[in-house]
């Protein structure tokens, strides 16, 4: 369907044409300066620079929040999020507006009508969305990246917007508890990575765990220190930028997302990140007293390991779907290629674990390893920080973690090559690291006299003493512009 609109600003005619790609917006000469809303900084307007010419390339479907005819002024309002410079990959996007004078009424309203029904295809307008902001997380700017930055897109897409703001350790989790699920489409994390972990485990706590996963969507935008999650799904610029995230919230659709269970003596809950012990807890755990330097902290603490040699001993059982390193890079190829959009587990029975029970003996064909390690570190999304793609070839729904594990205290040369090349996820092919896909792991830490160790599970801290992971296929519901996570390239 093709559809045109003639209107003019000022003297100056400008067609405005939709069709299944996008909007273009051809004659309006001053769009390239005036599409951007201005600024006020103490009570002065100030321009923000020069926005993109929405009349060189028409703007794509999944940009436009919405379109509406204003009777009062007799004016088209067009409001969109838009990349700054479409010519750079990954480039920080705003919300722009496009106002239009209309001769014809009943015209502009049918136009509108028609171009909200064709962007939002298959997806809702107006979503009902609780927004939880950690205002203590990452360096407490999370409120301020809302207002700023998130609320305007999510006030021009006609949302209706509930925010509360964590006061405490575990509150997401009572939130999620009790959560009137009928009430809200999305639930958004405006925090670093742990308000999401909250939010997960409140929901799985309820008795109706898995309808209130598919009943309320994840909806993330960046707001802490790390945000491993959404720069697996963005990448690690656009995964900090709240307007691409907040158009996500917007214009995504539902991904499933495999949990974890994890299971101690005494407790159980759900990771959706990763689970660590060795160097990488260290780096994560040990360096909270560091968190003034953001991302540095992690690669300060693993520089302190490496160069100190510490190893750490370890009993474990693994249960391994493929440890060759080719073949599950070529399987990850396929995979992300296929861009198939899979859908949340239709089961409706309690989520129990399949293993057998932590004082019960491992099945006889699991991976027994009884050495001393660097590092034991498995996870559910490729990068664990920006400049951190740890895990390439890690998908959200193959219903596997990829488990990466240095045996041993490899020279520090070895162990240097391996984390100088973890930037781009070359570090697999090295001969010291060992890749798997796995189902399922059990880990007993024994610690040598006097040593001190972490285990870190989703990038907290978790009991050092015996524990074990399961894999749970498509527990969880993220909104997501693309099908799968950012490709690795790898």
């Amino acid at each position: 369907m093709v559809r045109t609109l003639n209107v003019h600003k000022g003297s100056h005619p400008v067609q405005l044409t939709f069709d299944e790609q996008g909007l273009r917006i051809e004659g309006d000469l001053n769009a390239a300066k005036n599409s951007k809303s201005t600024r006020t900084v103490c009570c002065i307007p100030v321009p923000v620079g020069k926005g993109p010419d929405p009349t060189l390339l028409p703007i794509d479907n999944v940009y436009i929040l919405n379109a509406y005819y204003q009777e009062r002024t007799k004016m088209i309002h067009i409001h969109c999020v838009l990349p700054e410079d479409r010519t750079v990959e990954e480039s920080p996007a705003d919300i722009y507006k496009f106002m239009y004078s209309v001769d014809n009424a009943e015209e502009a309203v049918s136009f509108c009508t028609d171009l909200l029904s064709n962007v939002y295809q298959e997806l809702k307008f107006a979503k009902r969305l609780l927004v939880l902001i950690n205002p203590f997380g990452g360096q407490g700017k999370a409120k301020e990246i809302f207002e700023y930055h998130v609320r305007p897109i999510f006030d021009s897409a006609k949302c209706t917007i509930e925010v509360k703001c964590t006061e405490h350790q575990g509150h997401a989790i009572q939130i999620a508890k009790e959560l009137d699920i009928n009430a809200y489409d999305v639930i958004v994390t405006v925090s670093g990575d742990g308000v999401i972990h909250e939010v997960i485990n409140g929901f799985l706590q309820r008795p109706d765990a898995r309808e209130a996963m598919k009943s309320v969507s994840l909806g993330i935008v960046p707001g802490g220190t790390g945000n491993a999650l959404i720069i697996s799904l963005l990448g690690e610029k656009r995964g900090f930028d709240p307007c691409y995230a907040a158009l996500q919230v917007i214009k995504g659709k539902s991904m499933a997302l495999d949990l974890c269970s994890v299971t101690y003596d005494d407790h159980r809950y759900f990771s959706f990140l990763s689970q660590s012990y060795g160097i990488t807890a260290y780096a994560d755990l040990g360096t909270e007293h560091m968190r003034w330097m953001g991302d540095t902290r992690t690669i300060v603490g693993l520089l302190q390991e490496i160069v100190a040699r510490r190893s750490y001993k370890i009993q474990a059982a693994i249960q391994v779907v493929e440890s060759n390193k080719r073949k599950i890079q070529l399987e990850y190829r396929d995979a992300y290629l296929q861009e198939e959009r899979v859908p949340m587990n239709e089961s409706d029975d309690n989520v129990l674990d399949t293993i057998p029970p932590l004082n019960e003996p491992v099945p006889k064909d699991w991976l027994v390893i009884d050495d001393d390690i660097s590092f034991f570190l498995a996870s559910k999304v490729p990068l664990l920080a920006r400049g951190m793609l740890s895990h390439p070839c890690a998908l959200p729904n193959d219903g596997n973690l990829d488990l990466i594990l240095v045996r041993g205290s490899p020279s520090i040369a070895k162990q240097l090559e391996v984390f100088t090349k973890v930037e781009t996820g070359q570090h697999m092919n090295n001969e010291i690291l060992e890749y798997y896909k796995i189902k399922a792991f059990r880990l007993t830490p024994v610690l040598k006299p006097g040593q001190k160790a972490y285990v870190a599970i989703d990038g907290e801290h978790a009991p050092c003493k015996p524990f074990q992971v399961e894999v749970h296929p498509r527990l969880a519901s993220v909104l997501t512009i693309n099908p799968t996570f950012t490709d690795t390239k790898v």
